[in-house]
């Protein structure tokens, strides 16, 4: 690569490129490293080198081409070990990336289910924490690290001494002859009447992309009244998609055990009002759980939905259907009561989603309150975040 095609940024000019001095002023600086250009941020990722027999790729959620599409790999600049990756991207975008190292070659077949088989098994072998990037990674069920950015934003860290401490229990279901941690937190000062609030993949908002500060900083700001809040996690990938996927026993254990559990364990009151919320197929789980009971819940927060699925293996109500959910579910919700919420949201860059959103939506109508809205981003955790409290702050005042 000859000097006039490295990436446009000037660090790239330096005579000392590629030395550990270089690396050093990388790493003070952090990625990417950033040009404003026409409304948009220029951004070049890093990735040092560390053996001839690895490549690099990205996968920048919502932004970069889908790995149905193209391979978004690094380049090499000769002579160094200096790999880089260059993208566009919005002003104040703030979303996640993965970044992978593999020893494996990349399959050139154009068949999309081999593409996603080989991207997933390096999501979860190969991918690395970006070691330039300020922001701290997170886990994830189908990749080890996920890596966070906001650019145009203030980086803003909190003392360990000073973070809301939530209570661990391990819930035990009967009927799915399993046990699933749950960690959960209240919100002060609490009264005989403050809401219980249940999130699944719960793990992602206690633990992974917490969100107990903002709860407490808006419930001590009188911005929203005081709950108590159910982190249920998702075991793993698979199963997650078992429990979360219309399977009528786990809407069942939600409802019948994991709520009179909660109440019981925690001396909470029975006359509370109870609100359920998901993203994704989590989001398809609450809906499912809504038409099993009807009457079981104060409200919904649906974000980014899989109304898509199709497979009603493990449902007694929808075995045998073949469409899409979205198409069966106005056909099989049964009378809520007119206090029922329902809050569906999908982000500026999904489109199917986003279609299928606006699509029940318009089945729901008719209840008195039921809302719509689009938040920045995509289909992306860190996306969720701020909507999710934004909605739970609505939801429950």
């Amino acid at each position: 690569m000859k000097p006039n095609d490295f990436p446009i940024h000037p660090i790239f000019q330096q005579k000392n490129i590629g030395s550990d001095i270089w690396w050093n002023v990388v790493k003070h600086i952090g990625t990417p490293l950033v040009i404003e250009d026409q409304q948009q941020l220029h951004c070049t990722f890093l990735w040092r080198r560390q053996s001839e027999t690895e490549s690099t790729y990205i996968d920048v959620y919502s932004q970069s081409a889908s790995i149905y599409q193209q391979w978004n790999a690094f380049q090499q600049i000769e002579h160094t070990d200096i790999c880089f990756f260059e993208i566009s991207l919005p002003l104040n975008w703030s979303g996640s990336y993965v970044l992978v190292t593999t020893p494996e070659r990349v399959p050139e077949t154009p068949e999309p289910q081999l593409r996603r088989q080989w991207w997933i098994r390096q999501l979860q072998h190969y991918a690395q924490v970006d070691q330039f990037n300020s922001y701290p990674p997170y886990p994830a069920q189908v990749s080890r690290w996920v890596n966070q950015l906001h650019l145009g934003q203030p980086q803003v860290s909190q003392p360990a001494a000073d973070r809301p401490q939530y209570q661990t229990l391990q819930w035990h279901s009967q009927r799915l002859a399993m046990t699933y941690p749950v960690d959960f937190y209240a919100a002060a000062p609490q009264t005989a009447d403050s809401p219980l609030v249940i999130l699944l993949d719960g793990q992602v908002w206690s633990r992974d992309l917490p969100i107990l500060q903002e709860l407490r900083s808006r419930t001590d700001q009188g911005q929203m009244p005081a709950a108590n809040y159910v982190f249920l996690h998702s075991i793993d990938s698979q199963q997650r998609c078992l429990d979360y996927g219309c399977r009528d026993l786990f809407s069942q254990a939600i409802v019948e055990e994991l709520i009179p559990y909660i109440r019981q364990n925690l001396s909470l009151s029975t006359s509370a009002p109870v609100f359920l919320g998901g993203q994704s197929l989590g989001a398809l789980c609450a809906l499912h759980t809504l038409l099993l009971y009807p009457a079981a819940f104060g409200g919904l927060i649906l974000q980014s939905g899989s109304y898509w699925w199709s497979d009603y293996a493990n449902s007694e109500v929808l075995k045998g259907q073949s469409q899409r959910f979205l198409e069966l579910v106005e056909h099989y919700l049964q009378p809520v009561p007119d206090t029922t919420r329902i809050f569906i949201s999908t982000g500026a860059y999904e489109t199917d989603m986003r279609e299928d959103s606006q699509s029940l939506y318009a089945r729901f109508r008719s209840f008195p309150f039921t809302q719509i809205h689009t938040f920045a981003g995509g289909h992306d955790a860190v996306n969720w975040k701020d909507d999710l409290v934004n909605t739970l702050q609505s939801l429950i005042s």
